[in-house]
């Protein structure tokens, strides 16, 4: 799986009744978030498996991914007001 994919797989999980806007495959800026997000989760994960991690690096990395989850939500949300996308 890309890097694309598996970011938006893991904001569907955070949005489930998202998951019937298949506009998002062509969306580029949709699709950014999704990779930078899945970026950050995946430097999240690694730090939190980490033996010698560090919890305010890890903080930052939590509040990170719940920012860029929101945004990428909010953006989605907001498309689909504006274009008429149910």
């Amino acid at each position: 799986m890309d890097v694309q994919k598996a970011g938006m797989a893991r904001l569907l999980l955070a949005a489930p009744e998202l998951r019937d806007s298949p506009w998002m495959m062509q969306d580029l800026v949709f699709l950014h978030l999704c990779e930078v997000y899945e970026r950050a989760c995946l430097q999240r994960d690694a730090m939190r498996c980490a033996p010698d991690k560090d919890d305010e690096s890890l903080l930052r990395l939590e509040e990170k991914c719940r920012a860029l989850e929101v945004a990428a939500i909010a953006y989605i949300r907001e498309q689909r007001k504006f274009t008429g996308i149910i």
